[in-house]
């Protein structure tokens, strides 16, 4: 409502969790976000700006953990595949990121938080075709099937829609 001048309709999308990323059969124990201050544990991050980092930032910030104690915490990469990988290859005890990129690698994963993913869009446009197309294929169950079938998602209410107004 603050961002956009005109009436629009909020459609859900998906919801995805984001978490840890570990070894499959998770050899270290990691159980959570305290783990990551133990001595020898090696973190890959995401890029500075990324939500997953912002998450991580506030998840240390909660628990009281500075960045410096995290081994590898200033090792960056970009994307969610990228920091599975590097746990996959064994470069790295643990990541952050998305479900989804764990269990494409066959990784272990700890949730730490679930993101919800709409779509806004100006009431205006909602009767154009394309819009139409779109809003049809979100509420297609064999959509839903392929999304979940990613991993980490849930599209229990995708194509849902509600003015904003």
């Amino acid at each position: 409502r603050r961002l956009v001048p005109f009436p629009c309709t909020l459609v859900t999308f998906a919801s995805w969790q984001q978490g840890l990323i570990l070894p499959y059969g998770n050899p270290q124990n990691v159980s959570g976000i305290p783990d990551l201050a133990n001595p020898g544990l090696r973190l890959v991050n995401r890029q500075t700006g990324s939500g997953s980092r912002a998450l991580l930032d506030r998840e240390l910030a909660a628990a009281g953990i500075p960045t410096d104690v995290v081994s590898g915490y200033e090792r960056e990469e970009w994307g969610h595949l990228a920091v599975a990988a590097a746990v996959a290859s064994g470069n790295a005890d643990v990541g952050i990121g998305v479900k989804a990129a764990a269990v494409a690698m066959g990784l272990d994963f700890v949730p730490l938080e679930e993101e919800c993913y709409d779509l806004v869009i100006p009431q205006h446009f909602l009767s154009h075709e394309p819009v139409q197309a779109l809003l049809d294929l979100l509420r297609r169950p064999v959509l839903h099937r392929r999304v979940e079938s990613l991993g980490g998602y849930d599209t229990s209410g995708m194509g849902i829609q509600s003015p904003t107004t």
